[in-house]
Order: C-alpha cells, then sequence, then structure tokens
C-alpha cells in the first residue's frame, strides 16, 4: 500500500503503524484508525457503508461509523481490492462461553436485526440478496460436495485428507437433503417474504471475535464485510451453531439462547423451526471441503487435518442434537 497516497487521500499524517491480525493500526495524528482491505468491490461495500449507518440513524450505535475520504468518497479502490477507514476502538474481544458476554450478544443481536429493518438499497450499490434462496444455495452446495467426492475417486493416490473426507459425504449430503426438504415443507417461504417486505439484512458473520467490548463495558458489533439482505433467523440460527462447535452440542445451551433472543425480538413456533432446519445443514463439512478442493487454501496437510477433525470429532455429538432439537 502507498501510505503517503492514504494521508493525502483521508487528510491525517500516519505517526507509526501495526499489524492486528489482517488489520492495519494506524497511529494518525487524528487519531487512532483501522485500515483494512477486503476482496470486494466498490458497489457491494457502498452497500456495507450505508447499512452501518442506516443502523446508527435507527439508534443503534454499536457498529463503529466508516471515515471518509477529504473528496467525500467512501473507500480506496485499486480493481482488485477496497480500502477503507475507521476508527480504532480499544477493547477486548467478546468470549461466547462467558455468561455475561453471551447475554450481551444474544441482546445486542435482536437490538441490531430491528434497527436494521427498513433499510432501502442505495441505487449504485450490488448487495448480495438472499431472501427465499436458502434452498437453492444448500442446494449448490451439496453438488459441490458431490464434486469434492468425485475428484476423490478419481484420484489415483488418496492423502490423508481424501480418506477420511470421503468417509463422511455420503452422511451430510443426506443431512443437507434432509435440511432443504424441510425447509421446503415450512412457512420458510412467507417468512422469507416477510423479511423481504421489512427490508431487513444480516450482519452475516456472528464470530465471537465480531463482538467487542470496551473498557467501559460497552458492546461494539464490527467487520459488516459480509453483510445480506436476508430474514435476521440466519444470524439467528449462526449464533446457535457458533456456540455448539468443537463438543458442546448442548440443547439447553440452544435453548437458552433461542429463549433469551426471544425476550427482545420474539421467535414464533414457525420461525424456530426454520431455524432449526437452517441448523441441519452440514455447513462446516461443506466448508473445509471447498477450502480443499476448490479454494485450495495454501495451508499445511496439518492445518487442513485440524478443521476436518473437528467436524469429524463433532460429527456423533451433532449427530445426537439435531435429533433432540428438531423433535422439540
Amino acid at each position: 500500500m502507498d501510505w503517503q497516497y492514504v494521508e493525502e487521500t483521508y487528510g491525517f499524517k500516519i505517526i507509526s503503524k501495526e499489524m492486528v491480525r489482517k488489520i492495519y493500526k494506524l497511529y494518525t495524528d487524528k487519531g487512532v484508525k483501522c485500515f483494512k482491505r477486503a476482496h470486494a468491490r466498490k458497489s457491494y461495500f457502498l452497500f456495507v457503508f450505508s447499512a452501518v449507518n442506516h443502523l446508527i440513524h435507527n439508534g443503534f450505535t454499536a457498529p463503529i461509523a466508516y471515515d471518509r475520504t477529504l473528496d467525500n468518497d467512501i473507500c480506496i479502490e485499486d480493481g482488485e481490492y477496497i480500502y477503507y477507514v475507521l476508527p480504532w476502538i480499544e477493547s477486548r474481544q467478546c468470549k461466547f462461553k462467558k455468561n455475561e458476554d453471551l447475554l450481551k450478544v444474544i441482546k445486542l443481536s435482536a437490538e441490531f436485526h430491528k434497527a436494521s429493518s427498513g433499510f432501502n438499497i442505495p441505487n449504485d450499490s450490488k448487495p448480495r440478496i438472499y431472501y427465499g434462496k436458502w434452498p437453492e444455495n444448500f442446494k449448490k452446495r451439496l453438488d459441490e460436495i458431490k464434486l469434492f467426492k468425485s475428484i476423490i475417486e478419481t484420484k489415483k493416490i488418496k492423502d490423508e485428507f481424501d480418506k477420511v473426507f470421503y468417509n463422511l459425504i455420503d452422511f451430510h449430503l443426506s443431512q443437507g437433503y434432509e435440511a432443504i426438504d424441510l425447509l421446503k415443507k415450512s412457512n420458510y417461504q412467507n417468512i422469507s417474504e416477510k423479511a423481504r417486505e421489512k427490508k431487513e439484512f444480516c450482519h452475516h458473520d456472528m464470530a465471537e471475535h465480531n463482538f467487542l467490548i470496551t473498557p467501559t463495558g460497552e458492546m461494539k458489533i464490527i467487520d459488516f464485510d459480509y453483510c445480506i439482505m436476508d430474514t435476521r433467523l440466519h444470524d439467528v440460527a449462526s449464533l446457535v451453531i457458533r456456540n455448539m462447535k468443537h463438543g458442546i452440542w448442548d440443547i439447553s445451551k440452544a435453548y437458552f439462547i433461542l429463549n433469551e433472543y426471544s425476550k427482545y425480538y420474539p421467535i414464533d413456533d414457525e420461525e424456530l423451526k426454520v431455524i432449526k432446519y437452517f441448523t441441519l445443514f452440514p455447513q462446516d463439512f461443506w466448508q473445509v471441503g471447498l477450502q480443499y478442493y476448490v479454494e485450495k487454501q495454501p495451508w499445511t496437510m496439518e492445518n487442513f487435518m485440524s478443521r476436518l477433525n473437528r467436524v469429524k470429532d463433532d460429527y456423533k455429538k451433532r449427530e445426537d442434537f439435531l435429533k433432540k432439537y428438531l423433535a422439540l
């Protein structure tokens, strides 16, 4: 990055900088800034930028407003990436295992979803619109899992990842098709259409590292880079799943999250079914296959196996959890 160009574009002087994960922390004469690169088009970022401003305008102050350039632009672009700036907030990362933190996240999520309603998409922006598309998107991912299967079957020499992944394919395909079938028989399309009418959107990355707690105890929500137009149930289901993974799969904790969320933004019986059917889809299994066979991430075999083994180790507990979850 041409840092002089960044300084000239945003009107600050960089005194020093450091990398924090994949983000630059810039110490400037205008305060501490967060400088981030995203693999996105400006037309998509305009949607994200406007969505965050919509939340803040609606009185939801947990997001951090982006800085504009001296020319009142929203970012820098180079044809492949966009680069944006926002104030750096000193904070600690939320931990879902801390009950106090989780309670704050649940309440904040409900408030976020309420504030998202009524969002008018800017004319020049290109958001990702997922209303009513869960079955279609799930079907595409199942087709990709079938592709991974064919790749393995055509290999003359199968590596460690191939062997472990292959043995799990048919079971997870079956779960995926069941999720699609249940969604089609549910009230999902009507629920999704109501979300479209409300013009609500989702954060779409409900990871604990995207919820920050300041020294005064205020919670912030960050990284809207994956934001989508979709029913809030997408985020709610994702929040449940995030709290179940890695050997937890606790039915009482799942219902604790859902009941706590419902105190602030009620979930009816039909919406609860949709959340459960979303949870049934083997997202993690598909994702690790995609990373290995299609994206070909530059990771070591040890790294890939660690990710796959987490899915494998969760396999039985997740199955038992889903049986109970769907039956209740």
